[in-house]
């Protein structure tokens, strides 16, 4: 995209956050506790075998240095911070800045403040252009006189110690329909609300109490020790005694759901193992939550996990939770399980370009082989830009190959291993050093710079700007096999940072981006947001995914092939679900969704008609398309372009400022009419920066054609 655009976007998302108006997962953390609730036992997870088992020093030639964003061991236990961090989690907000911005668990946003806990079952709000999670203090208890810090987490929780007057452990779990404090001393409950008291009940069960607020909502707050709360006040709630033990609460969607959750009440997640298996054609994942107590586990549903959840034991009596993603609906038990079936994908294209489309892609390939640059000065500088243009010859190399087209080819892959060695050896303009602090691959500008390179330093974008570059790799695996095998450990750095699928890896952290609850990938990196985490381009992050599958094939590692391309089919299951509106569903309020067929912004608690760079509609609709590749078939389906291009698609193309912008669009046609997309690129003069002639006519005479 043009670099003007680029720079809207970069002052845009890292200006100071708003105030919100509206085969087993590994658990890190120490087992040392006093607590009530355990952290669950450390399982070492392999979901593949590791990229390089070489030491990122090594490889990186002693390019290393340390992150001037230092790790605040006030709000993560120092002990984590010895091992690789999270940069781009669900939870991240607990750990960044002041720690003080909501985190989004399912039905309950929470924050996690010294000297209190608050929860919030967050009302809808929303527009034409957003859809958006109202943020109140629904209940806040009292931690006076206590700090809190993240003591362990794995890929489905986090878990926040209080320590001083109140020794308490708040265990986080994605879609729990209960928010759990648990006192590890006797302690007085203080519970106050936002919100007027009007009824206060004992409940069925021992230590249960029903609660009425004013604005219509149903609260269960249950204590373990059995002691029945009292009301303090007009918005307060307080236990008689001291006491010791849990402290849950749930909001009670429907009358029906209490029996329910009465009988929920002492099963207690406190974390959950995931694994994934894949083959060619399907994936299996699982999530096995861990509970303490016993009793029936209730657990959250996205609209993903509905369309896909094999033996569900639905609790529909419960009733449903909303939340910005779409109707949260309750599950009974401890097991997940659910299929991904796997579409098939290559380095090539899905049909076969006629004897004519050859012939032209020869044509077009020879001009764009011959205007890649040899002038290393005229690249740009920055790992994003850089790495579009790198994955943009990359694929004109592969044409060439694909159309017998020796001499192109040669020529683009000369261009490419020359432009890509000097950032492998540190010499370009601004090299990528390994980062000490945080655990990743960063340019040198963003290590003391917070915003240089889009935030690169933070860890904002890396599967989207390293995606470019292990795309370049696979085409040289496959095209220059002995260059590759020169440079792997190298070029499995950059795999590792974004994509490492072994927990023994020291050095980088767990799939950095990618949220196997939430099924999507999150780009927000160091940066604290008052809506919680947030993902862009989920074609970028599809083409990082498709990347790294593509190395993994390349390079003869099948297994980590297989894990990664079942990633890669979840991550495009849920783009098609929460980004796309009416492809597979359609997840939004009628306000919103009426007059449109995209998200700009996907948000853990907000929808954004909207792109950090500008709200012109083929930056809103372009931005989840490019760059197009074999890979795009995964998103853009025939069913849903048709309905989609006269309504919208059409015209945004036709009002689009720019060609670049233009001929992004007008791809999209080519799984409708091949012929009709052809005529409309014909009219295209400039491309966007990653994209080329060859590249558009490519796509169109091999897309799809069912």
């Amino acid at each position: 995209m043009p670099l003007s655009d680029r720079i809207r976007k970069l002052a845009q998302k890292f200006a100071s956050p708003h105030e919100a108006h509206v085969s087993g997962s590994s658990r890190v953390g120490s087992e040392e506790t006093e607590c009530a609730v355990q952290p669950a036992s450390k399982t070492r997870m392999a979901l593949g075998e590791a990229w390089s088992a070489s030491d990122s020093r090594t490889v990186m030639g002693e390019r290393v240095g340390a992150n001037s964003y230092k790790v605040n061991t006030e709000l993560l236990d120092a002990r984590l911070a010895t091992t690789p961090i999270p940069t781009n989690t669900w939870w991240q907000n607990l750990i960044v800045e002041c720690g003080d911005q909501p985190i989004v668990m399912g039905p309950y946003m929470v924050k996690s403040l010294n000297e209190s806990v608050v929860v919030c079952a967050p009302t809808e709000m929303h527009s034409n252009t957003f859809v958006a999670s109202v943020w109140h203090d629904d209940w806040r208890m009292d931690m006076a006189g206590s700090t809190r810090r993240v003591v362990a987490y794995d890929s489905v929780s986090v878990t926040v110690r209080y320590e001083g007057s109140t020794l308490a452990t708040v265990p986080l779990v994605k879609g729990a329909v209960f928010a759990t404090i648990v006192l590890n001393t006797q302690t007085v409950v203080r519970l106050s609300t936002i919100h007027a008291i009007i009824g206060v009940d004992a409940g069925d069960a021992p230590g249960s109490t029903i609660v009425q607020l004013n604005n219509g909502s149903t609260w269960l707050i249950w204590c373990e020790s059995n002691v029945v709360l009292r009301q303090c006040g007009m918005s307060g709630l307080e236990s008689p005694i001291p006491m010791q033990g849990a402290v849950r609460l749930a909001l009670v969607a429907t009358p029906s759901a209490i029996p329910a959750l009465l009988s929920a009440r002492t099963a207690i997640p406190i974390g959950g193992d995931v694994s994934i298996n894949a083959t060619n054609d399907s994936a299996e994942f699982a999530i096995a939550w861990k509970v303490r107590g016993p009793g029936s586990l209730l657990m959250c549903a996205q609209p993903h996990h509905q369309h896909a959840l094999e033996n569900a034991e639905w609790m529909d009596d419960v009733g449903s939770y909303w939340s910005s993603k779409g109707t949260l609906r309750v599950a009974q038990g401890t097991n997940w399980q659910w299929s991904e079936s796997i579409e098939p994908i290559g380095f090539a294209g899905h049909a076969e370009p006629s004897a004519e489309h050859t012939e032209k892609l020869r044509e077009l390939v020879a001009i764009d082989a011959r205007a890649l640059p040899t002038d290393l000065h005229a690249l740009p500088p920055d790992p994003y830009f850089f790495g579009k243009a790198l994955a943009r010859a990359a694929r004109i190399a592969l044409i060439a190959d694909e159309v017998d087209d020796s001499h192109s080819r040669d020529m683009a892959v000369q261009r490419v291993t020359e432009w890509f060695e000097p950032w492998l050896n540190g010499t370009n303009s601004n090299p990528l050093v390994y980062d000490t602090e945080w655990f990743g691959l960063v340019s040198t500008a963003g290590l003391c710079d917070a915003h240089a390179d889009f935030g690169q330093g933070r860890y904002n974008d890396h599967h989207f700007h390293y995606g470019y570059f292990v795309y370049a790799a696979a085409v040289l695996a496959k095209l220059h096999p002995e260059w590759a095998a020169r440079h792997r450990d190298a070029l499995d750095v950059f795999a590792r940072d974004y994509c490492n699928l072994n927990y023994n890896d020291t050095a980088f952290p767990l799939l950095r981006c990618f949220d196997i609850y939430d099924g999507n990938s999150w780009a927000a990196g160091l940066f604290a947001f008052a809506d919680s985490r947030n993902q862009e381009s989920t074609s970028e992050a599809i083409n990082a995914y498709y990347a790294a599958y593509l190395y993994a094939l390349a390079t003869h590692r099948p297994q980590i092939a297989h894990i990664v391309r079942a990633v890669l089919q979840l991550e495009a299951r849920t783009s098609r679900t929460y980004w796309h509106i009416n492809d597979i569903c359609n997840v939004y309020p009628h306000e919103y969704s009426c007059d449109k067929a995209v998200v700009g912004i996907l948000w853990s608690s907000k929808a954004d008609y909207a792109t950090f760079f500008g709200n012109n509609p083929e930056f809103i609709y372009g931005i989840q398309f490019l760059p197009f590749t074999p890979a795009t078939a995964l998103l853009v389906k025939r069913a849903w372009i048709e309905k989609i291009w006269a309504p919208y698609l059409h015209s945004i193309s036709d009002g689009a400022q720019t060609d670049a912008w233009r001929e992004i669009i007008d791809l999209t046609y080519a799984v409708v009419d091949k012929n009709a997309t052809l005529e409309r690129i014909a009219r295209i003069e400039s491309h966007d920066d990653g994209n080329s002639a060859s590249n558009a006519y490519y796509w169109v005479a091999t897309a799809p054609e069912l």
